[in-house]
């Protein structure tokens, strides 16, 4: 890894106290390291950059704006039409500028939003824009990689990719994007997160970036300066200020793992420094609450009739035949026999730089009267290609390994159709190479029985939703202002209102037998 780049001025967590009680911004804290201000009055001019949304645990209606600035502000907050949501502003030891994060909830499925960032009552962006899931069952299609970087990283792929990547999967005009740890390999050093949010907010100020925490979140000064501190306890700190994720029950460990809910799929990020054998300076950190949060997030989608996938995102790997890392005793140990007992479907892995596919497997047997049936397993993909420098494999592919390719940078596309019209809940995948956008595979096909009941038009909204699910709640259309053409706002919330509950849903079919396999 390289450690080339400059860090800016480094403050010990307590000089920043120190410094916090003179100038009167003390204010709540949190174990993560966030530091939560609150603002005196300061220049209106100082510009916006960083800009990036997220989900809440419902994409349908919630929704996080997120920025940065490079000096305080005074009342933050997103305008939607005639209503503006106020920001909250956190910092972290270390670093000078400030982040600034509005809650959006209570949003109408499927609908197109128009939103502008501003400061002191003056707008100071020009309009951006984004679109909340549907309601119900509804195809629609999602991005993914993992261990990035930027084109400035020294471990960035020659020829430079890392910003490429980004724009071959904004070309696929997903709904959402996820990147399976290991964003921007800053290794301590600030001004790689800086870049790497640059590199992608012209996709991510409208299409949000859904991560899981990677090995290269673990940051500490001993990356650049050479000593022993780090960025907090787990050396979390830049991670989990610069995001507002969902929310786990765990204040002490919110942005660590959470979950979301995209139409009829659940979508939980893992965080497997927690677990893994490798990397030790977080293992255990979590005192068993991930795993525990885990199961029940698990049980709650393996019990709800209205999810028809489920899919898991994390960093290092189970299942990996690279030269380099491969799988992790830790993570198959902690998670396959959940996996296996609530039908997850598929798996999304970094960590090792290459892309891979599995057979699906029943815990790690593979699955060979029935090629691709989700029924009776899970599929692991590795797309830890993303723009780091790639990984050689093993000689021998192994028996659970269907495809494996270890020479070029790329994104994988997945095309959800909850309810195919031969009565099969499918999932697609696809995938990419960065430099001119050709396949390096597409047109897998991975499906399972629909149990789904028919879908159906939501006339309230303009979008469909199962016989299942319950209407959408009735919102205030807001005129869009200053937003691109057919864009409206409807029924925003303030900043700290409690979101919707994540809804989930249960599977019959197989599960027993999957895990009488481990």
């Amino acid at each position: 890894m390289g450690h080339s780049h400059a860090h800016r001025p480094y403050v010990s967590r307590r000089d920043f106290l120190r410094r916090s009680a003179i100038v009167g911004a003390a204010g709540a804290t949190a174990a993560s390291g966030a530091w939560f201000w609150q603002q005196p009055a300061y220049g209106t001019e100082t510009p916006v950059s960083q800009v990036h949304v997220n989900f809440g645990s419902d994409a349908a209606r919630e929704m996080t704006v997120s920025w940065m600035t490079p000096g305080p502000v005074r009342s933050p907050f997103v305008q939607l039409g005639g209503d503006r949501v106020a920001a909250q502003t956190v910092q972290y030891p270390g670093y000078p500028g400030y982040f600034h994060h509005a809650r959006l909830t209570r949003l109408v499925p499927g609908t197109s939003y128009g939103y502008r960032i501003g400061h002191a009552d003056k707008t100071v962006t020009p309009a951006y824009g984004f679109t909340t899931g549907p309601r119900g069952r509804e195809k629609f299609t999602f991005t993914a990689f993992g261990d990035q970087g930027t084109d400035l990283a020294t471990t960035a792929q020659q020829p430079i990719q890392p910003s490429m990547n980004t724009k071959l999967a904004q070309s696929f005009n997903p709904a959402f994007h996820v990147i399976v740890g290991d964003l921007a390999y800053a290794n301590g050093d600030q001004k790689l997160w800086d870049e790497w949010f640059d590199m992608i907010s012209p996709m991510a100020t409208s299409t949000p970036w859904m991560p899981c925490i990677g090995n290269h979140e673990i940051e500490s000064q001993l990356d650049v300066l050479g000593t022993g501190d780090s960025w907090g306890e787990w050396g979390y700190d830049p991670y989990l200020t610069r995001f507002a994720l969902p929310g786990n029950g765990y204040p002490e460990l919110e942005n660590c793992f959470y979950s979301f809910r995209y139409g009829s799929v659940v979508f939980i990020s893992i965080d497997n420094n927690d677990v893994n054998t490798e990397i030790k300076h977080n293992i255990g950190y979590t005192g068993g609450r991930q795993r525990l949060w885990v199961e029940k997030a698990l049980a709650a989608a393996h019990a709800d009739k209205g999810v028809d996938f489920i899919v898991v995102l994390m960093h290092q790997a189970a299942f990996s035949s690279s030269s380099r890392h491969g799988a992790d005793d830790g993570v198959r140990e902690t998670w396959l026999q959940l996996f296996a007992r609530y039908s997850v479907d598929l798996v999304l892995q970094g960590h090792d730089h290459n892309y891979e596919r599995s057979h699906v497997l029943a815990g790690d047997q593979v699955v060979a009267d029935v090629p691709n049936k989700l029924d009776l397993g899970t599929a692991y993909i590795l797309c830890g290609n993303g723009g780091a420098v790639q990984d050689s494999f093993d000689p021998v592919q192994p028996a659970w390994s269907a495809f494996r390719q270890a020479l070029k940078i790329g994104t994988l596309k997945v095309e959800v159709d909850p309810l195919t019209s031969n009565g099969m809940s499918r999932l697609t995948l696809g995938e990419y190479w960065a430099l001119d956008g050709s396949p390096i595979e597409e047109g897998i096909v991975l499906e399972k029985n629909a149990k789904s009941a028919p879908r159906q038009a939501d006339t309230a909204s303009g979008t469909t939703q199962s016989a299942d699910q319950g209407a959408a709640a009735p919102a205030i259309t807001l005129p869009a202002a200053d937003a691109p053409a057919g864009t409206t706002l409807i029924g925003v919330e303030a900043a700290g209102t409690t979101g919707l509950a994540m809804h989930v849903r249960s599977r019959e079919e197989a599960l027993d037998e999957r895990a009488s396999l481990m």
